[in-house]
């Protein structure tokens, strides 16, 4: 039975990466790390150390000067990056005082020469564990403060969720860099970008607009405002989403569905800071933040002149990806425990568990509205569940089933039409999902749009 805190347990393993080509060096600083209860990998080249470090997300990193397909002073920067946002320690069979003071300037929190000293090590690790510490908890009480309350938290240990979280924290601080994030609908976009709003301490609200929703006209409107008299219906003034979220953030949601003319506007302002109503004549100066997101391939729009190449350019500074559901593992139970914990209150119910089964059944779906599906069928089952415990039978039949054991018999005495056997087919899958037609065009291999043409020509 499982029902995990929104929030991750402290204190955590730490992980530590070696990098030296000589086994001998890795095999004793592993020993002893080990020895001091930390998760080790090893690696001897510059590219298998990246490899490794992608995946592993080390906290600290031992890294030799010279390996055997590049200086290490090389792998710096993608090692403190934030995708990785590792603590490095360059380690030297030769001292030389410049490399030393090159390392430190290009990240690298210490330097010491070989043979290691393990009481000059464990020097080292008791400074850098402090600091480690330190930094974990302002952040891990700064985002229970800021976001008690708020949809703004990112939950899961997943690394690429690490990642996100490490990206959220960085672009918070650069308010003027432009945000995109990229992502299956219902994966958590927005949540992302509410993320940055809270860490980034702008006291401006943040402002949705959603780029789907309006056609041209309507979204020039919303935006930038117009004058009274601008147009028929224009009877006063009135301030665009722009004016509104002035010393805070505008939040483009679905940006690919954007028209190309308003994109170009939205260029000119992002560059210059300055837009007119409609209908006006006098700039009106904006310094809103600009995020946006969408769940469309934007490079092939790039590509296909359907999305402008230069605002492309100017907003995708540093995506995010936000993994869908699917892919994030163990995630799956701790959004299910946060959820089933926050839902549950707001019923008046008791802190709700799941059975094992459940919890199977729920890692091995495939999630296709992702947490936006998982939350639903959370509600649903508290609504179902008659005590604290939520059981297999009070999740939806799709999740239940597995798609290859589909039963579908149909009557071949009676001579019929191959399309008509298809439709008795789609039907049959509608009806075991629960008629989910995200679900369903999974099952048939279709897309969700091509299964929905095909309802809609059968009417």
């Amino acid at each position: 039975m499982l029902s995990p805190s929104p929030y991750p347990a402290k204190p955590k393993t730490m992980k530590t990466l070696i990098v030296d080509d000589e086994l001998s060096i890795r095999l004793a600083l592993s020993h002893f790390l080990q020895g001091r209860g930390y998760e080790v990998q090893g690696a001897e080249t510059g590219e298998g150390a990246l490899s490794a470090a992608k995946t592993f997300l080390p906290d600290i990193v031992f890294l030799d000067w010279r390996l055997p397909d590049c200086d290490g002073e090389d792998l710096l920067k993608p090692l403190i990056s934030p995708e990785i946002g590792a603590l490095v320690v360059m380690m030297t069979g030769h001292l030389v005082l410049d490399n030393a003071i090159s390392a430190m300037k290009n990240g690298a929190d210490y330097y010491f020469p070989k043979p290691l000293d393990l009481n000059h090590v464990a020097v080292i690790l008791e400074k850098l564990e402090e600091k480690i510490k330190l930094s974990e908890e302002n952040e891990y009480f700064r985002r229970i403060s800021e976001r008690r309350g708020s949809d703004g938290i990112i939950l899961g240990d997943s690394p690429q969720i690490i990642k996100i979280q490490r990206l959220t924290t960085l672009l918070a601080r650069n308010t003027s860099t432009p945000v995109l994030i990229l992502g299956e609908s219902g994966s958590g976009k927005e949540v992302v970008a509410q993320s940055i709003h809270l860490l980034s301490g702008i006291k401006g609200q943040m402002v949705e607009v959603n780029c789907a929703s309006l056609s041209e006209h309507l979204l020039e409107s919303e935006l930038f405002g117009h004058e009274k008299g601008a147009f028929t219906d224009a009877k006063e003034t009135k301030k665009g989403l722009f004016e509104i979220a002035d010393g805070g953030t505008i939040f483009f949601d679905e940006l690919a569905e954007m028209p190309l003319p308003i994109q170009a506007k939205l260029l000119k302002v992002l560059d210059s800071k300055k837009f007119r109503r409609v209908g006006g004549v006098a700039d009106i100066q904006s310094s809103a933040r600009f995020m946006a997101a969408t769940n469309r391939d934007i490079v092939s729009m790039v590509k296909k002149g359907l999305f402008r190449e230069d605002l492309f350019y100017r907003i995708a500074v540093l995506p995010i990806h936000v993994p869908p559901l699917r892919e994030r593992g163990k995630d799956i139970t701790i959004l299910a425990g946060y959820f089933a914990d926050l839902i549950s209150e707001s019923m008046g119910k008791g802190k709700p568990q799941f059975s094992p089964e459940t919890l199977g059944f729920l890692q091995r779906y495939n999630w296709p509205g992702n947490v936006r599906e998982l939350r639903n069928v959370i509600e649903r089952a508290l609504i179902l569940s008659h005590n604290d415990e939520i059981h297999p039978d009070h999740l939806p039949a799709e999740i239940r089933c597995n798609p290859s054991q589909i039963v579908f018999s149909p009557d071949f005495n009676e001579l019929r039409p191959l399309s008509k056997i298809k439709d008795d087919y789609i039907d049959h899958v509608l009806r075991m999902t629960g008629n989910n037609h995200s679900r369903s065009a999974a099952i048939l291999g279709i897309s969700r749009s091509t299964l929905l043409a095909g309802l809609r020509n059968k009417t």
